[in-house]
């Protein structure tokens, strides 16, 4: 890798990778990829070496998708020993773990089940299933975390931060506070509401949330490593 690494990664045990170039062509609200602010150039594919990857697991496409130009996703994941996907589209086939964002396309709300597939019985590779959580997708969040942790599949509930004012409906904007994270600033919501939501889950050990209400960093969170070797230990079985 010879340019800038995540700073989000700093101090922990994952590289990311991106195989792609350009813009995704899903076009999620508010993704971070697409955004002006990622924090690398997108006209280069983002491959670290064998050396620079050692003793690390290789997420692919924390930006992009892993069912977009999958030849080259898997061709590439290849050169890792320790590798898993992230996509929102249903297809799970891949050589490792895939982390699942299943309300990743435009529209942030919608009907659980549907035809994209958020609520799926194909479950035997889901290291986690990754939910763009805010303060008006709270019902659609709970339909989420009772189906796959129903079926031993974690749920990680990812706090959308927003740039545009006009991705919060009106009535939710006083949840929301305009602050930075690491690189960028956004509307984040309240570490008051966040626990508040969050509280609601407790009785399952299963839901998780990335991050913490006072980090971002993901040496803060540990999930990804934390259920990546679960998935691991569980497929060795």
């Amino acid at each position: 890798m010879t340019d800038m690494k995540n700073p989000k990664l700093e101090g922990f045990n994952i590289v990311d990778c991106i195989p792609q170039t350009g813009d995704c062509l899903i076009g999620c609200v508010e993704c971070y990829y697409n955004s002006p602010g990622f924090y690398r150039t997108k006209d280069e594919p983002l491959i670290p070496t064998p050396e620079e990857s050692a003793g690390k697991i290789v997420r692919m496409n924390t930006g992009h998708d892993s069912n977009l130009q999958r030849k080259l996703v898997i061709e590439t994941a290849k050169k890792y020993e320790k590798v898993f996907f992230n996509t929102s589209i249903p297809v799970f086939d891949f050589p490792g773990p895939v982390v699942y964002t299943c309300n990743g396309q435009p529209a942030t709300t919608g009907h659980f089940p549907d035809s994209k597939g958020n609520l799926t019985d194909k479950v035997d590779n889901l290291m986690f299933v990754r939910f763009r959580i805010n303060t008006w997708n709270l019902d659609e969040a709970h339909k989420v975390a009772k189906w796959y942790t129903g079926k031993d599949v974690p749920v990680v509930m990812t706090f959308m931060r927003y740039q545009n004012a006009i991705n919060i409906p009106t009535g939710h904007g006083e949840n929301y506070k305009w602050g930075k994270s690491i690189l960028n600033s956004y509307y984040k919501i309240k570490p008051e509401v966040r626990k508040e939501i969050m509280s609601k889950f407790k009785d399952n050990p299963l839901v998780y949330q990335c991050g913490t209400p006072e980090s971002s960093y993901c040496k803060d969170c540990r999930n990804c490593e934390t259920l990546y070797e679960r998935i691991t230990a569980k497929n060795k079985k």
